[in-house]
Parts: structure tokens; C-alpha cells; sequence
């Protein structure tokens, strides 16, 4: 359990941030995508907006993959999740992140770390690869994906992976189906072909209005010590509204983000904590959100000594 406590007046606990992963509409959704390519050994394109949760939905798949140790020395890794290279766009170093799963890797040249890598991914019995923050694989990074999966499937192993490159949209664009569907060439008509018949492109939306009721909800019960009367969901039409704001919903897509609803709701409940109150009001979070969207460029002077309650917000992926 993460926490960040900011102080408050005399008398009452400091104010505790909960992080705690919170299930809701657009992870049940995204993870159904994931789990169901585990289990067929499929391969697809999972989109969604900045800020929707996809890294905190990979994270929480990973803690309950069933990771674990064998009697005989053996690492299980039935899901294996590694976020692309950044600013390099050659395969051994999308293989320097596979590997790194593995804990200590022996000091080879790369050209043995990639056979290295093929028998230890059949060991570990690896069912599903997630690549995060796809959006930033090169060609070289999808090619050598082809080819380690066909030297998975291919004897001795016969081990056939499922595969999820999950990347962030834009306005709708899925930004590998640009790059998968106009690219010439024998390879990328293998590579296509591998993408699921039925789904090779998942677009995840964010939450619908009745959707953001629920999350408040989950609010609820989780700030519930520090606020005994706390009433979010009364406010779930205005809240809704707020967060599909043009600046804040760049789509258009009246849909609401995970990260923004997280801001909204955390900021709100540390300014109710510092006024004292027990329960927040349509004021305070009518102002919380004017931040978020009317002010969102505006500039704030520093000066003098900071204060205990300044914090800084954590996004979600």
C-alpha cells in the first residue's frame, strides 16, 4: 500500500493519499483483452488514451500472473511485461529488457544472448509477452519479436506465445496498425497474419458517465476512515461533465481518463482534509476542476517557505 500523508490542524491524522489499484470499467476491459490473448495465445494491437491506467492494468495482470519459483531452481514467468526501448531502435535492446526478467544474465555477446533467450522464455513457460508503451517499437523491435515467437514455436520448444503491444492513442489511431498495414514486404505479411482474425486492433475506451458513479464509489469505501461522510457519487453527472472538458478530453470522445478522475478526486479530498470537513462540497470541486481545465496553463509564483501539504501528483499510465 502506497501513501503520502500531508499534515493537517491539530487534532486529526494527517491527510493519507491512497494509491491502491482500483478496478473499473476501462480495466476490466483492458485486462479481459490481455487475459483472453494468454489464454488463446493470440496476437494484438491494445490501444488507449494517455492516462487511462493501461501500465497500472499491466502491473496488476503481472502480481497475479502466478509468477514463482520452482523446487528445482526453474523460474515461472507465465506473463512476461517489459516496456519498449526509448530512443534506440535496435533488438538488443528490447532483448536487454526481456532478459532483464530473468534476474542475473550471463555476460555473452549479443548474438548468444538472443539463442540464450529462446530456451529460457520456453523454460519459464512464458504464455503471454506484453510490450508497454509500444507505440515506440522500431521495425528492428517488431522483427525481432517475429523471430524470437517462430524460434519459440519452432522444435525442440514448440512453445507458442501470445502477444499484446500495448501503446497509447491519439484521436482515435492506433499508431502500429499505421505502420503494420502499409508496410511491403514478406515479414510484415507474416507479422500481420499472426494478429488475431477476430480483434487484431483494440481500441479501449475510458469511462462512460455511469462508469466515473462507480469509480466514486470505490472512493468512497476506500477514503471512508479518513471521511466518514464522504458523498462523491452525488456529484458523478458534474464530475463527469468537468473531465470531458475540450482540454481535457482532446478525442472528443466524452469518455473519462483514470489519471484525471485520480487528480480530481485526490485533490479535492486533500483540500476538504485541510479545511477541516468531513465530506466535500460542489464548490470546492467545481474549483478543483476550473484547475484542471480553465487554469491548467496558468502560471504560479514560488516564493517564501514551502508548505507541508505541497505534494506532487503521481500519473497514472
Amino acid at each position: 500500500m502506497n501513501e503520502h500523508a500531508a499534515s493537517s490542524g491539530p487534532g486529526r491524522d494527517p491527510f493519507s493519499e491512497r494509491q491502491e489499484f482500483i478496478e473499473n470499467a476501462f480495466e476490466r476491459r483492458f485486462q479481459a483483452v490481455l487475459r483472453q490473448a494468454r489464454q488463446g495465445r493470440t496476437w494484438h494491437v491494445v490501444a488507449a488514451v494517455p492516462g487511462s491506467g493501461k501500465s497500472s492494468g499491466i502491473a496488476d495482470l503481472v502480481v497475479g500472473s502466478g509468477r514463482r519459483k520452482e523446487a528445482d531452481g526453474t523460474t515461472r514467468v507465465p506473463l512476461l511485461a517489459v516496456c519498449a526501448p526509448k530512443n534506440t531502435t535496435t533488438e538488443s535492446a528490447l532483448g536487454a529488457a526481456l532478459m532483464a526478467a530473468f534476474g542475473v544474465v550471463p555476460p555473452l555477446p549479443w548474438s548468444q544472448h538472443r539463442t540464450w533467450l529462446v530456451p529460457m522464455l520456453a523454460r519459464a513457460g512464458v504464455e503471454l509477452l506484453i510490450i508497454d508503451d509500444a507505440q515506440d517499437l522500431s521495425l528492428a523491435h517488431l522483427a525481432y519479436l517475429k523471430e524470437l515467437t517462430d524460434n519459440l514455436v519452432a522444435p525442440p520448444y514448440q512453445h507458442r506465445v501470445g502477444l499484446c503491444l500495448v501503446s497509447a492513442s491519439e484521436r482515435g489511431v492506433v499508431p502500429l496498425r499505421e505502420t503494420l498495414e502499409h508496410r511491403e514486404g514478406l515479414l510484415w505479411r507474416q507479422f500481420r497474419r499472426r494478429l488475431d482474425t477476430e480483434r487484431p486492433y483494440c481500441l479501449v475506451r475510458g469511462h462512460s458517465e455511469e462508469e466515473v458513479r462507480e469509480v466514486l464509489a470505490g472512493y468512497e469505501d476506500l477514503y471512508r476512515p479518513q471521511f466518514p461522510a464522504l458523498a462523491l457519487c452525488r456529484w458523478a453527472g458534474s464530475i463527469y461533465q468537468w473531465l470531458t472538458h475540450p482540454a481535457l478530453d482532446l478525442e472528443g470522445s466524452r469518455r473519462v481518463t483514470m489519471d484525471h478522475l485520480a487528480r480530481l478526486v485526490t485533490l479535492a479530498l486533500r483540500r476538504t482534509h485541510a479545511g477541516g470537513a468531513q465530506d466535500v462540497d460542489g464548490t470546492l470541486l467545481r474549483d478543483t476542476a476550473d484547475l484542471m481545465t480553465l487554469r491548467r496553463a496558468a502560471i504560479t509564483s514560488v516564493e517564501g517557505e514551502p508548505h507541508d501539504t505541497d505534494r506532487a501528483q503521481v500519473a497514472v499510465g
